[in-house]
């Protein structure tokens, strides 16, 4: 009835000036047809129905998984439960009953019961973490984090490294070692951390082969993990290969540890490290032999000063600022008619704290007719007061 109604108001419009021309009265003709009108109809129809039939499933799919995790989680909850509270030294006494490992024949359980240990393992040490492990080990599952190491998707690869050494699988440290330079950045991601998590500093040595860069966040994670770890004396010993690497992230990771944990006999090496073609490189530089000095640093650095961009100069002085000695007076003095007022400032601001005479000389050259001498002298003058 309606596809009728809709056709005679149609040939009534039809009948006006809009559609003189032959071909498009004959299209329109064509579109508004009942026949046409009730075949859009029908697929419109289906269109819904197949709409409503896959939200549907997909929220039963999910209802599903739902009670299906609130099982195996009833039933988890008591293995871990057990070996949280098992003070036996090997913590393989749990008697799982057999109807629990035909629940784990399920990828899903298998999957989720993994997360479970690994979450639980995060809060928990000695020998319930340890207990944590010898479950893990029991139901077996360290079979299906194998796989995923071995599966060819970065995102499925990336996981399986991450709950083996979350689980302390000491023996798949060779193949987690592998992936240190995997083309893939979160899979070199979570296997840096693997050997370092699972063998301390020594897991440093994949350093001596990774060609991929170390991004800026990996290596806060990387200094992160190796602080929980026992400080290697072998530290030393390989740190001045590092700073000589191609791969320039390397070396600026290479000076970060060196700073952390003071690495003194690494000083020569840092301060040639202020002549690489690498502006990031020198700038860490500059920072780390603020925390390795001795009583040529200030020297080295003020040689330096005159060759670096603009930013690392700013650096260079305020690593000066804790470091400067009387030999450099004439230096920053000479920076106060440099033409940056942030360069006049910062020197005079190193003038002021590190030289007896220091602030007087600012306030005479605060008299000056001209320049921002003035404002620089009672901007350090309040500052030194406060």
């Amino acid at each position: 009835m309606i596809a009728i109604v809709i056709f005679s108001n149609c040939n009534a419009f039809l009948s006006g000036a809009a559609f003189s021309s032959p071909t498009m009265l004959n299209a329109f003709t064509k579109i508004i047809n009942p026949d046409y009108l009730l075949t859009g109809i029908e697929i419109l129809s289906s269109g819904f129905l197949i709409v409503i039939l896959v939200i549907y499933a997909t929220l039963n799919l999910k209802k599903t998984r739902f009670f299906f995790k609130q099982r195996i989680q009833s039933e988890l909850e008591v293995w871990v439960a057990k070996a949280i509270l098992d003070e036996s030294e090997d913590g393989r006494s749990f008697n799982i009953p057999a109807s629990f490992f035909r629940i784990l024949k399920r990828p899903l359980a298998k999957e989720f019961t993994v997360e479970e240990l690994i979450n639980t393992k995060k809060n928990l040490t000695g020998t319930a973490a340890n207990n944590i492990i010898a479950l893990y080990e029991e139901l077996d599952l360290k079979k299906v984090s194998l796989k995923k190491l071995r599966n060819s998707k970065w995102h499925i690869r990336a996981r399986g490294i991450h709950e083996l050494y979350s689980m302390q699988q000491m023996d798949t440290l060779p193949l987690i070692y592998e992936n240190t330079n995997n083309q893939y950045e979160f899979v070199r991601m979570e296997a840096q951390i693997g050997v370092i998590n699972m063998t301390g500093f020594e897991g440093l040595r994949f350093l001596d082969q990774v060609s991929y860069p170390i991004t800026e966040w990996q290596q806060i994670k990387l200094l992160d993990q190796l602080r929980s770890a026992e400080e290697s004396g072998q530290l030393a010993t390989h740190l001045p290969k590092w700073l000589s690497s191609l791969n320039d992230t390397v070396i600026i990771f290479a000076l970060k540890l060196a700073a952390e944990y003071q690495q003194f006999s690494v000083h020569d090496a840092v301060a040639k490290c202020l002549a690489h073609n690498n502006v990031s490189v020198r700038l860490q530089a500059i920072k780390t032999l603020v925390h390795i000095t001795n009583e040529t640093t200030p020297q080295i650095l003020t040689e330096h000063y005159p060759n670096e961009k603009f930013t690392n100069q700013l650096a260079l002085l305020d690593a000066l600022v804790k470091i400067a000695t009387l030999d450099q007076a004439w230096f920053l003095i000479g920076l106060l008619d440099d033409p940056s007022d942030i360069i006049k400032l910062k020197a005079g601001r190193i003038l002021a704290h590190s030289f007896p005479r220091g602030l007087e000389a600012l306030e005479e050259r605060g008299r000056a007719p001209s320049g921002p001498y003035q404002d620089i002298y009672l901007h350090i003058k309040s500052e030194m007061e406060r």
